[in-house]
């Protein structure tokens, strides 16, 4: 029996128009049912300590958004695309009774580090580099998939076609280099244009322009081209836009989303034009340049220079659909949902029950250590066991019930979700019974089985919990109790410390004999001169 699936998909400010696109569209490709949530500026980007309060404000606002969207139609997966949005989207899923995972789309080719602060299920890297760069922030490697860039299905099947066979099919002889002209303005048009005519190998190039929308770059190109001697073509918004990519090997344009996925797709290496109009235009170019994938030009009179280092590299292989991959993925989590969610939630409380025990562990062995003296106890030496750990604090110690506590009320939480569950089961079992469907009925039945024994293993899960919450409590306060004897500072070395000598009175005498012969010595000394002073001041002039 299948179901219908539902993915919640989180967009803001801060996500690329250019991968969210794609990705909608090959969700409902997949057969999906799609809801969009956007959160403005609580997923915006930037560094700067307004940009930090803005979000925090708006994150708060954010997160109720979502956690009543969750409430009210839940999903069977989220997706958000900017790691800000991803942040409000795992709180406000934490906060709900029937959870869904969620998948962090990461578009950039160098991710934030902020995507390790969040607690996403799975993330989505572009590639291998990419997923590097999370696992270096942070992320739990067994948590990132590789998907490929994240562009338009044309691309994307346009990168499977024959490089030859779109060249002979159009008449682009010789190399083929696609120049994107859209948004470049007339003037900056102009300049790529000359240097385009100085190239050395712009006599063996075909160069293909695309103009998309924008007449006024297309009506220089028309103007200039013929003067400067380059062959050219020219084309804009047209469905063969994406072969026309993949006839060229080099792509000549300003490194936004959408142009480094396309190059990417169709296998082409991107000169990036470098400017204040992309926002970390510069990073991205060094990022294409250390994946061997491009170069970064920061003005146009360096463009042949970038062309004469890529004319005869040898060709790279178009990347994958990530577009695609992303709603795989997404497919397969929302039919495991139950299990994906499970793993999260079993980790998170096998960290909390380890650091119960942990602080029990503590606080009884320093009432142990304070404790009178009865059989015979092993206290240790050079091959002894390691002194205990210091007993929690009072503070770690009301961090850890605090963070215990949520663990019960989330499992209480799930454990009513499946009472639920185990009961409408067992009302659509019957309804099936009365009409006849056996079948129907058996898989509700099975369905209706497996959330009561989950529902009692939920239960068991609280009651250890509990139990191990309640061993702390016991443990600290008895801890508290014991008075800490003050104990002896270490010695210096590993050698025991010399006891101290006794004081010698005959010692004490011969230095107390010497220091009055010194003081004497001294006197006697000071006399003679004096005396000398005297009897030179007392000599006068003449005398006999």
């Amino acid at each position: 029996m299948t179901t219908e699936r539902l993915a919640l998909v989180v967009t803001s400010s801060g996500a690329s128009a250019a991968a969210v696109v794609p990705v909608l569209a090959a969700l409902e490709a997949a057969g999906m049912r799609v809801r969009a949530i956007d959160v403005g500026a609580a997923g915006g980007g930037g560094g700067a300590f307004t940009d930090r309060v803005r979000r925090a404000l708006l994150g708060e606002s954010a997160e109720r958004r979502l956690r009543r969207e969750l409430e009210a139609n839940p999903p069977d997966v989220a997706i958000a695309f900017d790691p800000h949005a991803a942040l409000s989207l795992t709180v406000a899923r934490d906060q709900v009774p029937n959870p869904a995972p969620v998948i962090g789309v990461v578009t950039e080719l160098e991710p934030l580090k902020d995507w390790g602060h969040t607690d996403c299920d799975r993330l989505c890297a572009i590639d291998r580099e990419a997923a590097v760069a999370l696992a270096d922030a942070g992320v739990e490697p067994d948590r990132i998939l590789v998907t490929g860039a994240l562009g338009e299905r044309t691309w994307a099947d346009a990168g499977a076609d024959d490089r030859g066979a779109i060249r002979t099919r159009h008449g682009l002889p010789g190399r083929v280099v696609v120049v994107e002209i859209a948004g470049l303005g007339a003037e900056l048009t102009g300049q790529v244009l000359l240097q385009l005519s100085l190239w050395s190998a712009a006599e063996s190039t075909t160069f293909l322009f695309d103009a998309t929308d924008d007449t006024e770059s297309a009506s220089v190109v028309r103007a200039q081209v013929a003067m400067l001697g380059l062959r050219a073509k020219l084309f804009g918004a047209t469905a063969e836009a994406g072969r026309f990519w993949r006839a060229a090997e080099i792509v000549v344009a300003r490194p936004r989303p959408h142009a480094i996925a396309r190059a990417a797709l169709v296998g082409a290496r991107l000169c990036a034009l470098v400017d204040d109009s992309v926002p970390g235009a510069a990073r991205v170019a060094a990022a294409l340049e250390a994946r061997g994938r491009g170069a970064g030009v920061k003005t146009p009179l360096l463009l042949t220079s970038a062309l004469d280092a890529w004319a005869n590299a040898p060709m790279i292989a178009p990347a994958d659909d990530g577009a695609d991959a992303v709603a795989d993925a997404a497919w397969v989590i929302a039919g495991d949902k139950r299990a994906v969610i499970e793993e999260r939630r079993v980790a998170a409380r096998r960290e909390t029950g380890e650091k119960l025990r942990s602080a029990t562990a503590a606080a009884t062995a320093a009432v142990r250590s304070n404790a009178a003296p009865g059989d015979l106890e092993d206290l240790g030496g050079p091959s002894g066991p390691a002194p205990a750990a210091a007993p929690p604090t009072r503070e770690a110690i009301d961090q850890l019930r605090a963070e215990a506590k949520g663990r019960i009320d989330q499992l209480n939480k799930v454990m009513l979700t499946a009472r639920t569950d185990a009961a409408d089961a067992e009302q659509k079992a019957s309804h099936a019974r009365g009409r006849g469907d056996t079948d129907t009925a058996r898989h509700f039945e099975r369905k209706a089985e497996a959330e009561r024994n989950r529902m009692h293993g939920l239960l068991a899960e609280m009651a250890d919990l509990e139990r191990e919450l309640a061993g702390l409590e016991a443990a600290a306060k008895e801890a508290a109790n014991v008075r800490v004897p003050p104990s002896a500072p270490p010695p210096s070395s590993g050698a025991s410390a010399p006891p101290p000598r006794a004081r010698d009175p005959l010692e004490d005498l011969k230095r107390q004999v010497k220091t009055e012969t010194k003081k004497q010595d001294r006197t006697v000394e000071d006399e003679l001169s004096a005396l000398k002073r005297k009897m030179a001041e007392g000599k006068k002039p003449g005398s006999k």
